[in-house]
C-alpha cells in the first residue's frame, strides 16, 4: 500500500471526502491544509477566517508555510512507519514539486466533480474550510493542471462504497 497519498483538487471537489475514506478505511494519518493553516496562526480550526482569496491567512507566503509544514509533518509520521494523506488544493506546480522532491513515489489523486455539484456542496458546507463558490471560481482561474506528475483522477460523484473500492485499487503498490 502506498505510504503517501496526495489528494488535490479545487474546493468542493471532494478532497476531504476521499481523504476521510483513506483515514477511516485504510488507516492513513490525515493532514489537512485547512487545519494546519489555522493552527499556524493560532486560530481554532472551526473558526472562520473571513479572508478573501489571496489575502489574510491565504497569502502566497502563508500558503508556502502551510505546504512546508504539511511536508514536515508527513516526514515525521512516515518515519514512524505510518501512512499519510495530504489533503490540499495543490493548485500550483511548485506545491506538487515540493512533495515530489521530498518523498519517493507519492500517489497523486485529483478529486473532481461537476461545477453544479461543487456549487451545491459549497453552499451547504459546514467545515473547517473557508472556501465558498467565489473562492472556487478564483481557484479555477489560477489552477495549474498537474501535467508534470502522474495522477489518478477520481470523480467524487459516486457512493462511498464505490469510492472505497476505487481508492483501494489506487493505493495498492
Amino acid at each position: 500500500m502506498r505510504s503517501l497519498v496526495v489528494v488535490m483538487g479545487l474546493s468542493g471537489s471532494g478532497k476531504s471526502f476521499l481523504s476521510r475514506i483513506l483515514h477511516e478505511e485504510f488507516g492513513y494519518e490525515w493532514l489537512r491544509s485547512d487545519v494546519i493553516r489555522k493552527e499556524l496562526v493560532g486560530m481554532d480550526p472551526g473558526e472562520k477566517a473571513g479572508a478573501e482569496f489571496g489575502r489574510g491567512i491565504y497569502t502566497e507566503e502563508m500558503t508556502r508555510r502551510v505546504y512546508e509544514e504539511m511536508v514536515k509533518r508527513a516526514r515525521e509520521l512516515l518515519s514512524q512507519g505510518k501512512r499519510v494523506v495530504l489533503d490540499a488544493t495543490f493548485l500550483k506546480r511548485w506545491q506538487r514539486d515540493l512533495v515530489r522532491e521530498s518523498f519517493e513515489r507519492p500517489l497523486f489523486i485529483l478529486a473532481t466533480a461537476s461545477e453544479e455539484e461543487i456549487r451545491k456542496r459549497l453552499s451547504e458546507r459546514e467545515d473547517v474550510s473557508d472556501a465558498d463558490f467565489r473562492i472556487y471560481l478564483k481557484q479555477k482561474e489560477v489552477f495549474e493542471p498537474p501535467d508534470e506528475v502522474p495522477f489518478v483522477e477520481i470523480s467524487t460523484e459516486r457512493s462511498r462504497e464505490e469510492l472505497v473500492s476505487i481508492l483501494e485499487d489506487a493505493v495498492k503498490d
